[in-house]
């Protein structure tokens, strides 16, 4: 196995949390997802449970750059240092702590690097469909967008069905299954049965190979609302959405690899995508209930990026949340 998960404790959020008098900070509030409620029969009383991914053998088995497995920690040290107030249903919401690496394998260890990404496929997936068992919405942060096969599979498993889903992405992800790694999640889940329909929002055309234009094309489970669609005016947002609507229905999970975003520091960033206030307007203005939502695809290796990276994900994590928490 190349990932265990690790559970958190109140004292792990508050060590993260920077106290000040007359203010409360979500790392004061927020509770923890003990062992023995893990393996408990009953219900959690949260509707969101959030846990990081820091591992970055997906993206790195993808010939990409490393970093990603930093994002979770920038994540917690500004998540856990919003404020707690009106605004945001802090008690819905637990931290179960990070999926970690058990072995360290080098950039050129490639085969290594994909043999290590599908043992992890197991952890996240089993993380992934024990907090659906319990009643809760995963919420998984970090890594690669190989973790997507994880979030599929675990969630389909615990729903007994195949889950629909959209991507919010530069990139398919539906490069052939030579092996796991980060551009191929959405190919192993389909052909698992994991994955029904899948819907790809704001994927650039031009880095999209022709073959698997042709594999979109030919398959009805497979739509697409490019970011040139929406650039050219061809496609509209709102009619973006209702094809969404469309293909999807109302129950899905929800990807978000941050390489969309023009200049977010990501393994794949661009100078080019959605700008991360239009990206914050889809999450609130999607029509779902949601399986699960995977933010993926941070990239931190200095400490500019660790403030960018925590707090974009501490934000767009607070607004699926908000968008969701009334959501039936």
């Amino acid at each position: 196995m190349s990932t265990v998960l690790e559970h958190y404790t109140k004292e792990d959020l508050f060590s993260r949390t920077s106290v000040r008098s007359g203010e409360e900070r979500l790392g004061e509030r927020i509770a923890t997802v003990s062992e023995a409620d893990w393996t408990s029969a009953d219900s959690l009383p949260f509707k969101f449970v959030l846990v990081g991914v820091e591992e970055d053998f997906g993206v790195r088995a993808n010939h990409g750059r490393g970093g990603a497995d930093r994002a979770f920690q920038s994540f917690l040290s500004y998540f856990l240092n919003m404020q707690v107030n009106r605004f945001f249903p802090s008690d819905a919401v637990a931290v179960l702590g990070a999926v970690v690496p058990t072995t360290s394998i080098e950039n050129d260890q490639i085969d290594a690097l994909r043999e290590a990404t599908a043992a992890n496929d197991h952890t996240v997936s089993a993380v992934v469909r024990r907090i659906t068992e319990l009643g809760a919405i995963p919420i998984v942060i970090g890594g690669g967008h190989n973790n997507a096969y994880g979030c599929l599979k675990g969630s389909s498993e615990a729903k007994g069905r195949t889950i629909n889903c959209l991507n919010i992405d530069a990139h398919t992800d539906l490069r052939t299954t030579e092996g796991r790694h980060s551009g191929n999640g959405f190919t192993y889940a389909a052909n698992a049965g994991y994955m029904a329909n899948y819907f790809m929002l704001g994927l650039q055309e031009n880095y999209t190979p022709e073959y698997i234009w042709q594999t979109i094309e030919h398959n009805d489970a497979y739509n697409v609302a490019s970011f040139e669609d929406l650039q050219s005016g061809e496609l509209t947002q709102d009619e973006a959405l209702i094809h969404i609507a469309e293909h999807l229905g109302m129950e899905y999970g929800l990807e978000l690899d941050v390489d969309a975003i023009a200049n977010f520091p990501s393994s794949a960033q661009s100078v080019s995508g959605f700008s991360f206030d239009q990206v914050r307007q889809i999450i609130y203005a999607l029509d779902m209930l949601p399986h699960y939502f995977h933010l993926c695809e941070g990239r931190v290796t200095t400490e500019e990026e660790h403030a960018s990276v925590g707090r974009g994900l501490a934000l767009l994590v607070s607004d699926f949340i908000k968008a969701h928490i009334f959501s039936e």
